[in-house]
């Protein structure tokens, strides 16, 4: 704790419990006039006294009684600091905050590292948040949350972030499992021209010239233009995969959602277009820098590594 104080603060701790400028410099490894100069340094810098002396006996002054309460509960509330973030450094207690993207948050693979995780890990609360990468990236910044995993791709690099990548997974498209269109021996995007469209994206703005238009939407809009077909005409997107399929379900329009989604999918009795990949997504997860060492952190990176690979 020493480290948090100047050599003066910690020898005016050292004379105050000791009330002995001599035992004071032999407890701080100094010689004595080093105590009594770093005493007379507070003095004139408050220009408030710190002790009296009575015969042979030193007392300390008022002053001195609150000013060594203060630097204890300094000391304390530095030394609990250090307990607790030892203690979640190493995965004995605290709290982790993880973002997911849509595209992972019901994947078997995602519940099976959360599975990990509690098990490994009984005495840290885990908080789980799905979120877009476009909101996740500021509040791991600022702390708010200490990694993301999801969609990396057209992520910019940033010295305050390790990026791991852990797979590519394709968009596709999911339709009705009793569409007709599955009766074509080939389906091609021919086939779905002046159809209505719903997509995953976490509540994207698709506004046209929107400075928040998503990046990946742009992607998935030029992919479908290459191929003559325009979705932003007749499009809705959700941030739901359950609100995505139910309407999909109900509406008989097509959905563009992640390939590792198919279980949810089924629950709806919907088809994955197999011959048709929009394109890939490049799943992966962001970590600060400063806790990427942590114990903790290294598992749940290396554990979504395996579980999501």
């Amino acid at each position: 704790m020493e480290s948090l104080f100047s050599r003066t603060t910690v020898q005016f701790i050292a004379a105050y419990e000791t009330l002995n400028f001599r035992i004071a410099a032999e407890k701080c490894l100094v010689t004595q006039p080093a105590i009594t100069k770093s005493i007379k340094k507070i003095e004139s810098d408050y220009n408030m006294k710190l002790f009296d002396k009575k015969g042979i006996k030193m007392y300390p002054t008022e002053f001195a009684d609150d000013l060594y309460k203060e630097l204890l509960d300094m000391r304390d509330t530095a030394n609990s600091l250090r307990l607790k973030f030892e203690s979640w450094h190493k995965g004995n207690s605290g709290h982790l905050n993880i973002a997911v993207g849509i595209t992972l948050q019901s994947s078997e693979g995602f519940v099976n590292l959360i599975s990990d995780i509690n098990t490994k890990f009984p005495n840290v609360s885990l908080n789980i948040a799905s979120m877009i990468k476009d909101a996740s990236i500021p509040l791991l910044k600022n702390g708010n949350i200490d990694l993301w995993i999801g969609d990396i791709s057209n992520l910019v690099e940033d010295e305050e972030f390790i990026k791991k990548f852990v797979r590519k997974i394709p968009l596709v498209i999911y339709t009705n499992k009793n569409n007709k269109l599955f009766k074509e021996k080939k389906i091609t995007f021919s086939n779905l021209e002046n159809k209505k469209w719903s997509l995953l994206l976490g509540g994207a703005l698709i506004k046209q010239n929107s400075m928040y238009k998503s990046k990946t939407l742009d992607s998935i809009t030029t992919q479908f233009k290459k191929n003559g077909i325009d979705i932003e005409k007749n499009l809705t997107t959700f941030s739901s995969p359950t609100a995505l399929f139910a309407s999909v379900k109900n509406n008989g329009n097509f959905a563009i959602a992640a390939k590792s989604l198919h279980s949810i999918a089924k629950n709806f009795n919907l088809r994955e277009i197999d011959n048709i990949k929009v394109l890939d997504l490049d799943v992966g997860i962001v970590v600060r820098n400063k806790i990427a060492d942590y114990k903790i952190i290294k598992f749940v990176i290396d554990s979504a590594i395996k579980k999501l690979g």
